[in-house]
């Protein structure tokens, strides 16, 4: 039955993580792609289950925002992120 219990300990740890993850991919951009004869920005994110996402944004529509702007603290705690590069979508 102990053995039982320390298999079960893994998965409890993942499931703790879960939260974090979920910040970090709702944020997260991977790679963002320069289309200047449309003046737009791609940006490619990844979803759940490896689900690629691409959504193209204008170039005027993007603005500079500091980390303060980003609500969840779990993006910051893992130090994963440059804070020079927080623009959002207005």
């Amino acid at each position: 039955m102990c053995g039982v219990k320390i298999a079960f300990l893994p998965f409890l740890v993942s499931c703790a993580l879960v939260p974090r993850r979920w910040a970090q991919q709702r944020h997260f951009t991977w790679h963002a792609e320069l289309l200047p004869h449309t003046e737009q920005v791609v940006f490619h994110k990844s979803f759940l289950f490896g689900q690629v996402d691409k959504i193209f944004v204008d170039i005027k529509n993007l603005e500079k925002c500091g980390p303060e702007a980003i609500n969840t603290p779990l993006m910051w705690q893992g130090n994963l992120f440059d804070e020079d590069m927080v623009f959002r979508c207005t």
